[in-house]
């Protein structure tokens, strides 16, 4: 892959097909989106990080997004009705926001779409078909695709992206395999009227009897998951939506913060997720958003990693070089490598026990409490986006998660 690209076709239309698009378009790339306007009643993906923001800058979209989405300040975290944790933004020392969004998922992404389109990429409403082309590693669109262009190309695309999301169209065309984490967790998620907030605009994470949900607080209602292991869901129905409903009236954790809650929305089911794929890019294609690869829905860091991949994806496409895909697959690679490790964290207990553990050293020693806000510092940049791919931060945060294992068993903040 060396060269000029002129032309790219574009698999798909969340936000991260209509930011690499934007940018693409900018740089006078050619740059077309397959998209069919259909979806689910409900997304996945609704709380913003800070670290987004400068990109929702850089499309021109945050005054629109910031009309119809719900300021989000901070992050609140209920592990048991004495241990709970809350990390205002506005507390964080560096150059990002002090804030962030809570968003609806169709209103947000049809405004990253029509940045898209405002500059100058195509949208195709309809099925992108691509074949592998006999003897080699490359791909092209069907005649039909190609057709349904109107002649926007004049031949084969140069450069086809896949993003598609957890479809991964072209890894299941080529055969490139994923790391898969080690969670098989089942999430289910719908829109209630109302649940108890312990801060106003905070996303709430909760650790359940058995698992952990989200509440994320939208205009006029609040969207509410549960992760749990699916070994644990059939006593509570048969259907996603029996065993949501039932959840919310039986769990011990959330029938006190949303037993009264009435469903406004379907309930999706998602199963898959915690993947990085093997490879993404080679021949004429690369991979982009949850595509290239996908984390677990702790700490909102999906759209994140979908949007940054495409910054970095349209990077590399405007140098045209093999060398600057591969440093795109490096650096998207160990993004979502480090948001793994973070996850494995929340999840074996070791994240919180260090908050816990840490504590009880500063009442303990003085020098622990005049280096402790330098530490929280860098802790909470690694979660609202700033520093969770930094060597630097995440190996401090590393340390300290072990080294506080060692002092107390973290058993007790573990997910069940």
């Amino acid at each position: 892959m060396n060269g000029k690209i002129r032309t790219v076709a574009i698999l798909g239309g969340g936000p991260a097909a209509g930011t690499l698009a934007t940018l693409l378009a900018r740089q006078k790339i050619r740059t077309a989106i397959f998209h069919l306007p259909k979806r689910a009643p409900i997304i996945v993906g609704e709380s913003l990080v800070p670290a987004i923001i400068p990109i929702l800058r850089q499309l021109g979209v945050e005054d629109e997004v910031r009309g119809y989405s719900l300021l989000k300040p901070g992050a609140t975290i209920n592990l048991s009705e004495s241990v709970n944790f809350s990390f205002p933004f506005a507390n964080i020392r560096g150059p990002l926001p002090t804030y962030a969004y809570n968003v609806p998922r169709d209103k947000f992404d049809d405004t990253i779409l029509a940045a898209a389109r405002k500059a100058g990429a195509k949208i195709i409403e309809a099925p992108a078909n691509v074949e592998k082309i006999p003897g080699t590693e490359n791909v092209r669109l069907s005649e039909a695709s190609l057709a349904a262009t109107e002649n926007f190309f004049s031949g084969q695309p140069d450069l086809i992206v896949d993003a598609t999301g957890r479809v991964r169209l072209l890894p299941k065309l080529l055969g490139i395999s994923a790391r898969e984490g080690g969670r098989k967790d089942a999430a289910l998620f719908a829109h209630v009227d109302r649940t108890a907030l312990d801060y106003e605009g905070h996303v709430h994470t909760t650790r359940l009897d058995h698992g952990w949900s989200w509440r994320i607080p939208l205009p006029g209602r609040v969207s509410v998951g549960m992760v749990i292991g699916s070994e644990h869901l059939p006593k509570f129905g048969a259907t996603k939506e029996e065993r949501f409903d039932n959840l919310l009236k039986q769990d011990s954790v959330l029938m006190k913060v949303a037993g009264e809650a009435k469903r406004l929305t379907p309930v999706l089911e998602y199963t898959n997720y915690q993947l990085v794929s093997e490879r993404m890019f080679g021949g004429n294609w690369a991979l982009v958003g949850d595509t290239a690869g996908f984390v677990d829905p702790v700490f909102s860091s999906g759209l994140l990693t979908g949007m940054e991949g495409a910054v970095l994806l349209a990077e590399a496409i405007g140098k045209g070089s093999e060398s600057a895909f591969k440093r795109y697959e490096q650096e998207n690679t160990h993004h979502l490598q480090c948001w793994h490790e973070i996850a494995e964290y929340f999840y074996d207990g070791r994240l919180f026990n260090s908050v816990v553990v840490g504590e009880r050293m500063e009442m303990k020693y003085p020098w622990v409490r005049l280096m402790s806000p330098w530490y929280r510092n860098h802790f909470a940049k690694v979660f609202t986006g700033a520093a969770s791919n930094s060597n630097f931060s995440l190996g401090m945060l590393r340390w300290v998660v072990n080294y506080s294992a060692k002092q107390e068993n973290p058993e007790a903040m573990m997910i069940r």
